[in-house]
């Protein structure tokens, strides 16, 4: 194993999925890019980004097919599907061939950028007739990241805000990209020899205190706002960002 499985790893790894599923379980979305910049202030990236397939996977099955439009969402979205798989292996390939601090300041500027399109609530405006360029590019961008990083959501997020698409055909596309990238993810790992099997376990395992972490967070949901969880939210993912910047800096 690359890493001592002692007591602080295994609590570092528990509290990030823990605290990504509450955020999930809040408000629908933000599980891997909450539970990575969270592991990434004490674990390296690239054992990050392998140990969030699984739940990645998991949380999002059936967010993939409720709905009652998975061949119609299927047969709308697949150019962006197809360029993401592109994607995820040139991410992949990057990863393990350049400075990892690189990827941490891309992160950062992530988590930057999804905290403050969110705190300002900066909406951008697109009709379906962008489908057939757009769709490729926001795959491939998406891909890339999710490679590189770990994050799949932040291109596709905006771009579905963008589309102005109805709530529930937003959040189950959103699930069918997140399981899919996920997959292909775990497949461009496995090829690369990162997915052994004492890393597949404690992915596998991590599922579990994300799900913990999302009948929490709907708990949460119940009891406080959800505009001001957001807040919080975002000004605490805000400062994570730049943490990671710092980090991949020094």
């Amino acid at each position: 194993m690359r890493w001592n499985l002692d007591l602080f790893f295994i609590l570092a790894v528990t509290i990030a999925f823990f605290f990504g599923g509450i955020v999930k379980g809040v408000v629908g979305m933000g599980l891997p890019l909450v539970a990575l910049a969270l592991m990434t202030t004490v674990l390296d990236l690239k054992t990050a980004v392998s140990l969030v397939v699984f739940p990645i996977i998991m949380t999002n099955i059936l967010q993939a097919m409720r709905g009652g439009l998975f061949k119609k969402l299927l047969r709308k979205f697949w150019p962006m599907l197809a360029m993401a798989a592109a994607g995820v292996f040139g991410g992949v390939y990057a990863l393990y061939q350049f400075d990892p601090s690189y990827f941490l300041i891309t992160l950062g500027i992530i988590v930057l950028c999804y905290s403050i399109n969110n705190l300002y609530s900066v909406r951008l405006s697109i009709t379906e007739r962008s489908l057939p360029m757009m769709s490729p590019v926001v795959g491939l961008c998406s891909g890339l990241i999710a490679g590189m990083t770990g994050s799949m959501g932040l291109p596709v997020i905006i771009y579905l805000q963008a589309l102005g698409l109805k709530k529930d055909m937003f959040v189950q596309v959103l699930g069918i990209q997140f399981v899919f990238t996920a997959s292909i993810l775990a497949i461009a790992l496995f090829h690369k020899g990162e997915l052994a099997a004492d890393i597949s376990v404690i992915s596998a395992l991590a599922v579990f205190p994300s799900l913990l972490g999302m009948f929490a967070g709907k708990l949460v949901r119940d009891k406080v706002s959800e505009d001001r969880f957001r807040t919080w939210l975002y000004f605490v993912l805000l400062f994570v960002g730049l943490n990671l910047i710092r980090k991949g800096l020094f």
